[in-house]
């Protein structure tokens, strides 16, 4: 195991940026430890972006042949245009990811704030962070999974994702309650249960208390992901 910097032996951590990543798969309850101890909050989110481009590259021709299926839609000119935008895609989303997190993050630390005397913003952002790893390598399953099937096969917007939830039983044309349903399958309730262990622990909070910090997290997505549904363009 490579050693642990000098910056993280000075805050008392144990794991370094690899363990940690592989830890929250394994042993959240270590990662959680180090980011109490002073852990930096920006190698989660390394990880998450990284995860990230990774998505982007294998959706990309995913995202080409949803375009093309919109021919006859529009004029030849304009879906070349998409599709030359289709890359640029990918930098907007690492774009999101961050401004997302931020956003997400402070709002469900309103209630650490109110309910810990410990609370910390950058340690919670840190918590976020480490959980949505699980959650961005969820994705990846999802879209390497829709890759393995064959891009030929992709017909509608549908079949351009594999959810591993409840959502995977809901009819194409009711778009709301798949998307609120996509909030919750194996992966995304993973990462809820590590917001609450990593709260939990770090601000030592009850699993009561826990709950008023990832429920606002988990509306906030459901938010998101409707008024993505309901303003996509159905193929």
């Amino acid at each position: 195991m490579p050693e642990v910097t000098t910056e993280e032996q000075k805050a008392g951590t144990s794991m370094n940026f690899v363990s940690r990543f592989l830890g929250i798969f394994v042993s959240p309850k270590r990662v959680f430890s180090d980011v109490d101890a002073g852990a930096p909050w920006w190698q989660p989110l390394i990880w998450v972006l990284l995860l990230t481009l990774i998505i982007g590259v294998v959706v990309m021709p995913v995202q080409i042949r949803l375009l093309q299926l919109r021919g006859d839609e529009m004029p030849k000119e304009q879906l070349e245009q998409a599709v030359k935008f289709v890359p640029v895609g990918i930098i907007v989303g690492l774009v999101m990811v961050v401004i997302v997190g931020f956003i997400v993050a402070a709002v469900s630390f309103i209630a650490v704030s109110i309910l810990s005397e410990r609370a910390s913003f950058k340690k919670h952002l840190t918590i976020y962070f480490y959980a949505s790893i699980v959650a961005t390598v969820g994705m990846v399953v999802s879209n390497l999974v829709v890759r393995a099937k064959g891009i030929e096969n992709i017909r509608t917007i549908r079949d351009a994702a594999a959810p591993f939830g409840p959502a995977a039983f809901v009819p194409e044309a009711q778009k709301i309650p798949y998307a609120v349903l996509s909030t919750l399958d194996i992966f995304s309730l993973w990462f809820y249960v590590l917001m609450a262990l990593g709260v939990m622990q770090v601000f030592r909070l009850s699993w009561r208390s826990a709950l008023l910090v990832v429920v606002p997290i988990w509306i906030l997505t459901v938010v998101i992901t409707v008024i993505g549904a309901h303003f996509g363009a159905a193929v």
